[in-house]
């Protein structure tokens, strides 16, 4: 994981982290310093450190064998097969485990709202599995680093209603806990998000099948 991790942030391993640690900051102001209503951290602390220092990372996952003119060796080496996919899920798996410690952090921490840590937790995997089968998709169709991302915020946008949707719901402000139908509509949003994450990747894994495609 860690080796993916370091292949994939290249020397912007200080731009991104820096990046990172000031959306982190932010989210967590807005969280426990009273700077907002907790629903509003969501935001910055998860979904802006995954599309912009998440994204441009896993935009590379095929990039950059292509920028080293290694593609057509890293195709046909032993267990090529699961090569790609095992940079896409270090960076998912970071993605996750980032999103995991500050929701437990501001929920401990928290006393004015406090709010239920499973949809949040659930849904920052369903979130970070959509992002990286885009990326992936997107990776093994299309040349450059910077396409891939073009191609992925558009898909983020196309899906902008459940990839965006806020699962932070503290029951002292928002009129009593989760009703049946806020309950029906998070369940609706995470199958929406996991459903297309499911289509992508074996799109991604169709495309894999073909190597001779990716490498023309």
């Amino acid at each position: 994981m860690r080796l993916s991790l370091r292949l994939l942030a290249e020397r912007r391993a200080a731009l991104f982290i820096a990046i990172d640690a000031l959306f982190l900051f932010s989210g967590l102001m807005i969280g426990l310093a009273g700077t907002g209503s907790v629903t509003e951290f969501w935001l910055p602390m998860f979904l802006m450190p995954l599309l912009v220092v998440g994204v441009p990372m896993l935009a590379d996952t095929v990039a950059v064998e292509r920028r080293s003119g290694t593609l057509d060796l890293a195709l046909t080496s032993p267990g090529a097969r699961f090569y790609f996919e095992r940079r896409v899920a270090a960076v998912i798996a970071a993605a996750i485990a980032q999103g995991w410690f500050c929701l437990i952090v501001v929920r401990l921490l928290m006393r004015t709202e406090p709010f239920p840590l499973s949809g949040p937790l659930a849904q920052t995997i369903s979130v970070a599995l959509f992002a990286g089968a885009v990326t992936l998709n997107w990776s093994v169709r299309v040349r450059s680093a910077g396409a891939v991302m073009f191609a992925t915020y558009a898909t983020a946008a196309a899906f902008a209603p459940w990839f965006f949707s806020n699962p932070i719901h503290p029951p002292t402000t928002m009129n009593g806990p989760m009703t049946i139908g806020d309950i029906v509509g998070w369940t609706q949003n995470n199958l929406v998000l996991l459903a297309a994450a499911a289509t992508f990747y074996l799109y991604a894994r169709q495309r894999l099948a073909h190597q001779e495609a990716m490498i023309t």
